[in-house]
């Protein structure tokens, strides 16, 4: 069951949805730390996949909330101060409201004062919302709101990192700004992560279902906590940051449950995307670009018969592994196969690796092969089969000795 806490709360309306990898010889098993986490309470309805909703108000300029405390009045501060850090991808064409939809995106800032309050549009994500290392969820209301995310602090410095817990398909965001307390500011933030890694997947890389108490519980968006998945565990266990270009049943030639042997829509379409949804906004990486680039896709392909063609499949792979080759020159890429993987799949992607490394004279393409240890006795699954928080941390744990082993972190 989900456990009981209290959800950030609202102070005012603001004016204006798969698996893959495998077993290398010479793994053994790398301790991953848990985190602690806090769940929501309220039970959302899952978004339908081929429609976001749209911001609705406008949000506040600037003048909506002082930015000068001559009689102790609030001070707000806009989602363009540089001293604010974005992890992940956005649509910052608005700098005053930067939109995104990719799970993990991580919004940053060191303040002062005993309080903090942010504006955000969303109604339907879930948020993980840590204050000095203190985690609760924000459940959005519809429409822009102001939420109060912290008060009656100690009155000094505090760091809080605000992250998008559910996946694309669930909805989009937009952040405005925030409101200090009078006489207060923005401070430094302490120095980005050195390392950073890029996670290319599917539902198992959104979390889905993660924080369910069983594999027969239906997915809702409260139980997709992408903070749990392998992918932050692996990111947590480097001291890495990471971003998400994930969605639940993406395939590399076939989609979950597409009858056809291929799928207009794959993730060579969406690889490059700034927002999942938005097929015509294309991401502008940062330069040097990650230092590495997991992919976990595969599992959607084989998910049910008829299966791909091998060749295609192989040849589909190819192109994607050259795609994100294009857009990161140097970076590694792990090509990940397993545990919960159906037919040839396993075997098609060591396929593709090895045309890529030798045909692309490309070395830095890695083949990892997870075992699957995943046991419903050990409460390794949460909702719909796929991994439970214990079933990503054993996932984890044969991926970070692949990837130390290349990357000598």
């Amino acid at each position: 069951m989900v456990s009981c806490m209290p959800v950030i709360k609202t102070i005012e309306p603001a004016t204006s949805t798969s698996l893959s990898f495998a077993n290398v010889e010479t793994s053994t098993a790398t301790a991953i730390p848990a985190i602690t986490r806090a769940r929501p309470t309220a039970t959302l309805l899952r978004a339908e996949e081929s429609a976001l909703p749209d911001p609705s108000p406008a949000p506040p300029t600037p003048t909506a909330v002082p930015t000068a405390t001559p009689n102790g009045e609030p001070v707000f501060i806009g989602a363009d101060d540089p001293r604010i850090r974005y992890t992940g991808r956005f649509d910052s064409s608005d700098a005053s409201r930067p939109v995104f939809d990719w799970s993990g995106t991580t919004i940053e800032m060191a303040f002062s004062g005993t309080s903090l309050t942010v504006l955000l549009e969303d109604d339907q994500n879930l948020y993980n919302v840590s204050v000095d290392g203190q985690s609760e969820v924000l459940e959005p209301s519809a429409g822009q709101m102001v939420y109060l995310v912290a008060e009656d602090l100690p009155d000094g410095s505090h760091v809080a990192r605000i992250t998008k817990r559910t996946e694309a398909y669930v909805g989009k965001g937009a952040f405005s700004g925030l409101i200090l307390d009078s006489g207060h500011d923005l401070q430094a933030l302490p120095p980005a992560a050195e390392r950073h890694i890029e996670f290319v997947g599917d539902s198992i890389t959104n979390g889905y279902g993660n924080e369910g108490d069983s594999p027969y519980c239906w997915f809702t968006p409260e139980t997709e906590n992408v903070e749990l998945a392998y992918a932050a565990q692996t990111a947590r266990y480097f001291g890495a940051d990471y971003n998400v270009v994930a969605l639940s049943g993406l395939g590399v030639l076939r989609n979950l449950r597409d009858t056809e042997t291929g799928s207009p829509q794959t993730a060579i379409d969406i690889v490059d995307r700034a927002l999942a949804m938005n097929a015509d906004l294309f991401w502008d990486s940062p330069e040097p670009g990650p230092d590495a680039v997991v992919v976990n896709l595969g599992t959607n392909d084989y998910s049910s018969r008829p299966y791909p063609d091998t060749e295609a499949f192989v040849t589909a792979y190819v192109n994607l592994l050259e795609q994100i080759r294009q857009r990161y020159p140097e970076t590694y890429i792990f090509a990940m196969a397993g545990p919960l993987m159906f037919g040839p799949a396993p075997e098609a992607i060591r396929t593709a690796v090895e045309r890529q490394r030798d045909a692309g004279h490309d070395e830095r393409v890695h083949y990892v092969l997870i075992e699957n240890t995943l046991e419903e006795a050990d409460g390794d699954f949460g909702c719909d089969w796929h991994p439970s928080e214990q079933g990503h941390r054993e996932i984890s744990e044969q991926l970070v000795p692949e990837m130390a082993a290349v990357l000598g972190w």
